[in-house]
């Protein structure tokens, strides 16, 4: 593997069962899912609600199982991990939730949360742990004062600094963003966003940044997936996929952001309906229903596109986009 490459992905797949009274359901939530994350870059995986960003991510982290595919760190094979050893290297890789009112202990003080993941992996304890905590509280912009509050006496903008510092309070590698910043207001947004490309820079930090707001994204990422209904359909250098998209999805969730200057006129892509899921979604590409610009014949509705390459390391999986670089 590049030395470069800090994750890499291949094959991912998470498939969702339940139990009910008369059969037993199966939903494919990742399907095939790959990327590489190289080290310092910040990756961001983008889509709408329930194409899978967030069981992507946990199924990286060992949060939930995957039953199929490899995820490789730093060359190792995390799926492979068990017992102290998986222990040992959660250290590495930290996640931020999407709702910090909810991950955060309303039973404990801000000061415990965040010395937590220090006693935890046996770092530190007692007077070493305060004084670690006290400056995890600064770098957030936080003081020490608000160790000793809890987090019903906090705003939702400083309970989410609290989570960004007990993710950092074991000096991970890797930080994992899940939607960190979509529960907050646009003000607080900004703040946060600041924040984290501080840390970010200071600390060296690896970061898999979901969301669902591309005008958040264009701020942070130094790359971007995109998916739809468990799959990457796009996937390219942050400036690059700004600039010219190649996917339609990807170009309408682009038309979807607001425009600050009123003068801005170009044609907007019309995204009508949901996605697709169940056993349409297995027939060919899962974007066809509601794709503006299907081709005429059967390709879309038989075949899944690859994702393949349709500039320097940018990629898209629409057989339509490829069909027009073959024709010129």
């Amino acid at each position: 593997m590049n030395s470069a490459v800090l994750l890499s992905v291949r094959g991912l797949r998470v498939v969702h069962r339940s139990t009910g009274l008369l059969a037993r359901t199966e939903q494919t939530a990742v399907d095939g899912v790959g990327f590489d994350i190289a080290r310092g870059e910040t990756l961001a995986l983008v889509g709408e609600s329930g194409c899978g960003k967030t069981t992507t991510a946990r199924a990286i982290l060992r949060l939930i199982d995957a039953d199929a595919g490899t995820v490789r760190y730093d060359g190792k094979d995390l799926l492979a991990l068990r017992g102290e050893a998986l222990r040992r290297h959660r250290r590495q890789m930290q996640i931020v939730f999407q709702d910090p009112f909810t991950s955060l202990n309303p039973r404990h003080s801000v000061g415990a949360i965040v010395a937590e993941g220090l006693i935890v992996h046996d770092i530190a304890r007692g007077a070493e742990a305060e004084a670690r905590v006290a400056r995890l509280l600064e770098e957030v912009g936080l003081s020490v004062a608000d160790a000793s509050r809890y987090p019903h006496e906090l705003s939702g903008g400083q309970r989410q600094r609290v989570a960004i510092a007990r993710a950092l309070a074991v000096d991970p590698e890797f930080l994992v963003l899940d939607e960190a910043v979509s529960a907050l207001d646009v003000t607080t947004q900004a703040q946060v966003l600041a924040l984290l490309a501080r840390i970010r820079a200071a600390r060296s930090l690896t970061c898999l940044f979901i969301a669902h707001n591309l005008a958040v994204v264009q701020q942070i990422a130094t790359s971007v997936a995109v998916m739809y209904e468990g799959r990457i359909i796009e996937q390219a250098p942050a400036a690059a996929l700004f600039a010219a998209p190649q996917h339609p999805y990807t170009r309408a969730l682009l038309d979807a952001v607001p425009v600050s200057d009123p003068r801005d006129r170009h044609v907007r892509i019309p995204l009508a309906g949901d996605p697709v899921t169940g056993r349409a979604r297995a027939r060919g590409c899962a974007f066809f229903p509601r794709c503006p610009h299907p081709l005429k014949n059967a390709d879309c509705t038989t075949a899944v596109p690859p994702l393949g390459e349709v500039a320097a390391h940018a990629f898209a999986a629409c057989i339509k986009v490829h069909t027009n670089l073959e024709t010129t």
